[in-house]
């Protein structure tokens, strides 16, 4: 505000001045100064304006508990994840293992419990391929509607499972259908968790076809982006090979989530884009 203030002084220099008789000192200005005048003063009021709404967007962040939707990688680096649901079927989750290997990309893999009890070989599967294991809860039940215990039996059930499968214990974990209030952040935060949503998402589970998740993904897409897909689909394992080559041929590499996001850095904007422990948003 200040430094705004001082370029208007610094137009009014120059021009005549006259000091009448009640004292005040008075300026002689052309329409043009005039003109230069009103917009200084008015990129003034917006800047004050603009600066007192960041506060309260920082203020609004600082009061609500969010997941990460997305990650502002160092450098800018062209890194996205690949997340991939799994709490209906498997039938297709040799096709899309095959897509990932045949790419070289590792996905991380969001787990319901009732999934791991299920398809407990796929889970192995999976896990010895390489890719990254993560929580989804147990049941999928809607945390915003459970107290901190239903919560917490909801994460850790399903981190049981993963465990005894794999001999690891999850570090991600997701809400079920992305609904979460402060208490299930906080819970699942307290837990050892980071919590993890997105930022694209394929829509593949409405049956959308290759062309219609291109439509969704590709003009969208942004470093740091984190995707959504999910096992059990009509077109997923399909398509996947497809939109891997041409995210990859915009210049984008894949990493799993937890190569991603920053450990422990809670330092999260309002719109759930991370950013390092020592940056300023």
């Amino acid at each position: 505000m200040n430094h705004s203030w001082q370029a208007i002084k610094q137009k009014l220099r120059g021009t005549q001045q006259t000091r009448e008789n009640d004292g005040f000192l008075y300026y002689n200005i052309t329409g043009r100064q005039l003109s230069l005048l009103i917009l200084l003063v008015a990129a003034t009021i917006t800047a004050g304006i603009f600066g007192t709404q960041q506060l309260a967007l920082h203020a609004a962040a600082s009061d609500k508990s969010l997941p990460i939707y997305s990650v502002e990688t160092e450098d800018q680096q062209k890194r996205i994840s690949l997340g991939i649901n799994c709490a209906w079927g498997s039938s297709d989750m040799p096709a899309l293992l095959d897509a990932l290997d045949d790419a070289g990309v590792k996905a991380t893999f969001f787990f319901v419990g009732s999934f791991v009890d299920r398809y407990p070989d796929v889970v192995e599967e999976i896990d010895e391929r390489g890719h990254e294991l993560a929580n989804h809860s147990d049941t999928h039940a809607d945390l915003t509607t459970l107290d901190a215990a239903g919560i917490e039996a909801e994460i850790e059930g399903c981190s049981d499972k993963i465990e005894a499968i794999t001999g690891e214990r999850p570090t991600l974990f997701r809400c079920p259908s992305g609904a979460y209030n402060n208490l299930a952040v906080d819970t699942a935060r307290d837990l050892g968790y980071e919590v993890i949503q997105w930022s694209v998402d394929s829509l593949d589970w409405k049956s959308l076809t290759l062309p219609e998740m291109e439509e969704r993904i590709l003009p969208n897409l942004t470093y740091g982006d984190i995707l959504l897909f999910h096992s059990g689909t009509d077109y997923t394992a399909a398509a996947l090979p497809t939109l891997i080559d041409e995210i990859e041929a915009m210049g984008y590499s894949f990493v799993p989530v937890g190569e991603l996001i920053y450990p422990n850095s809670e330092n999260i904007d309002v719109t759930g884009r991370q950013f390092a422990p020592d940056s300023a948003f």
